[in-house]
């Protein structure tokens, strides 16, 4: 039996979308690896919990929101729980018939669900330290319905989005909803907590770090080959692209350090290439050889630059991870406009797809902020939002969590 096209597209989704939800546990042991091993178990459980409550989501309506028929036109997709009743969903081939739906509109909707999961992740690890497991809760499904399936839309829904069906904004991979809107939500979620405690490099667990950097560059691999959704002429291009991406900036990060602080170390390799990775999420199909790998490099010189600002202002490691996704996705969106093919400023004579792509990248990344500012604030002054470390006096080794909440209101254990 010779498999069919639509069998081929829908493995490489599945196969992507596996090695996709290796994100969520690579960052957490990434970033709460920097943090010390007690904080990479709080991270963990925050990207877990984060990721299981999006798909849960998603199956009761949440999907039709980012990928369904348009509801209000160009901004959000029809609520649907196709999912959920098992009788069809839909996708970019078209809508499903029978049930359970076709094979490759059931693997569509399992790799677009992954990546939403990839960025409630990035929020849930940056902001692990700081807040309340049940305010992380709240703050996942109002954030989601919010901000992240809205902006999904604007992308993946490619005829009818506001960015790529109105403005005509390229982003592959989603870097829009994945890096810019999930770093700036994290950073209005801190911005309402307060400056935490910036840790001193002794207390790194360089296992959980190196572990963690690791499980990030395979499955955002998967993430940025899977975004074409089939096995074409592109596929082939975006998978070396992306490699070609992630190698630069692994190189170039280490350059920065060895100039800076004259010893590069693991880290700053993994940083650099998940930083090259980010940045070609959006870009994998529309550039060359060349100018991807130039990308990775770029990307990681830019943030290596900014992450050295944030360490010295003392914002804690977390401060890392929200500056390489927003750094990185919004370095990728504008090289997009500059040197695409076709399309770019140096194909093309014009920037028209650079206005484009600044518009949506700004325009995403001051609302997801805003708006995540609005929610940590609301919850801080209502259920109670900020969780503060502490050491016991007679045990200076131990640490333990204590919890600030409302008056009256029980603390959590």
């Amino acid at each position: 039996m010779v498999a069919t096209s639509e069998q081929v597209d829908a493995l490489l989704l599945f196969v992507c979308g596996a090695l996709t939800l290796l994100i969520p546990p690579g960052l957490a042991f990434f970033v709460g690896g920097l943090n010390g091993r007690s904080a990479a178990s709080r991270a963990l459980l925050f990207a877990l919990t984060g990721t299981a409550t999006t798909v849960l989501l998603g199956v009761l309506g949440g999907y039709g929101i980012l990928a369904g028929s348009p509801w209000i036109a160009h901004i959000v997709g029809t609520p649907s729980l196709d999912l959920a009743t098992g009788f069809g969903a839909t996708g970019a081939h078209g809508a499903a018939g029978g049930r359970g739906g076709s094979l490759y509109a059931l693997a569509h909707a399992g790799a677009l669900l992954a990546a939403c999961s990839v960025s409630v992740a990035i929020v849930g690890v940056a902001v692990a330290s700081r807040i309340t497991l049940r305010a992380w809760l709240v703050f996942t499904v109002l954030w989601s319905v919010l901000v992240l399936y809205p902006v999904a839309y604007a992308v993946f829904a490619l005829d009818d989005g506001w960015a790529t069906g109105v403005m005509g904004v390229i982003d592959f991979g989603g870097a829009l909803p994945i890096g810019v809107a999930a770093g700036a939500a994290a950073a209005g979620v801190i911005l309402a907590c307060g400056r935490g405690e910036h840790r001193r490099p002794g207390e790194r667990s360089f296992g959980a770090v190196a572990i963690g950097g690791t499980l990030v560059w395979v499955g955002w691999l998967g993430l940025t080959t899977g975004s074409e959704g089939a096995v074409d002429a592109y596929t082939g291009l975006i998978a070396v692209n992306s490699f070609l991406a992630s190698a630069g900036g692994c190189l170039a990060w280490m350059v920065v350090d060895r100039v800076l602080l004259r010893r590069p170390t693991t880290t700053s390799a993994l940083c650099g290439a998940f930083s090259g990775l980010v940045a070609i999420t959006p870009a994998s199909g529309v550039l060359t050889l060349g100018w991807s790998l130039l990308l990775g490099v770029i990307a990681a010189l830019a943030c290596a630059t900014m992450v050295d600002v944030a360490a010295r202002a003392r914002f804690g490691a977390s401060m890392t991870l929200i500056v390489i996704v927003t750094v990185a996705s919004m370095v990728g969106l504008l090289y997009i406009g500059l040197f695409s093919n076709g399309g770019g400023m140096v194909d093309s004579g014009n920037f028209d797809l650079f206005t484009a792509q600044g518009i949506a990248g700004f325009s995403v990344l001051i609302g997801s902020f805003l708006i995540a500012l609005c929610i940590a604030l609301a919850l801080r002054y209502t259920m109670g939002l900020t969780r503060v470390g502490y050491r016991a006096r007679n045990e200076p080794t131990a640490e333990r969590d204590r919890e600030t909440v409302p008056p009256g209101a029980v603390h959590e254990r």
